[in-house]
């Protein structure tokens, strides 16, 4: 088991809540995009899917919006700027920029994404909350693309500034580095002759 110096103000991976929201949201939401925009280049292509596909493609579709949407609330949850400032370490307060923007960019179309998501995941009961998120000029789409785009660039920019604290600090079961020593398979003294 590794130890943790006292003054080290990055938890350890597992208990970090903006790797937790990475990993058990944001991604998801990766995931579902990646799915529904194979799918709707597929549509591009041919001009027409099959009526598992069309299905899927919904799914797909409303699934990315509601991860992005809960992505976007465990965020602001999680007050990331002060989050960054006080408990994190000095290099991160590079990330404030970032997080300020992404911020702004929630705000604009939060209240509509959170009643989609709530559509989505839960019984729906307000069938206009969807059709409100597509109001006609609000181009919550593009915003919704751009949005994505925004949250990957920081979490990759935070993983990354974790890597290399935990190189830096000598964290060595944590982060890919740690990953990949645990993956490795252990070589017989044989092979070593």
């Amino acid at each position: 088991m590794e130890v943790r110096l006292q003054l080290d103000s990055l938890p350890h991976e597992g208990q970090d809540p903006v790797l937790t929201l990475h990993a058990h949201y944001f991604l998801a939401a990766e995931l579902m995009r990646s799915n529904y925009v194979r799918l709707r280049s597929k549509w591009e292509q041919r001009g027409r899917l099959s009526q598992n596909e069309t299905v899927n493609q919904r799914i797909y579709f409303c699934t990315w919006l509601g991860f992005l949407g809960v992505t976007c609330e465990g965020f602001k949850k999680l007050n990331m700027r002060i989050l960054l400032q006080s408990n994190r370490p000095q290099d991160f307060l590079e990330l404030i920029p970032q997080t300020d923007a992404l911020g702004r960019a929630i705000k604009q179309h939060s209240g509509p994404l959170r009643e989609f998501r709530n559509n989505v995941f839960h019984l729906r009961d307000d069938i206009g909350a969807i059709e409100r998120f597509f109001a006609r000029g609000a181009e919550r789409l593009t915003w919704a693309e751009e949005l994505q785009d925004a949250f990957d660039q920081f979490f990759f920019d935070y993983r990354i500034l974790c890597e290399v604290h935990y190189v830096i600090h000598g964290r060595k079961g944590e982060g890919e580095m740690g990953r990949s020593r645990r993956k490795a398979p252990a070589r017989s003294r044989k092979s070593d002759a």
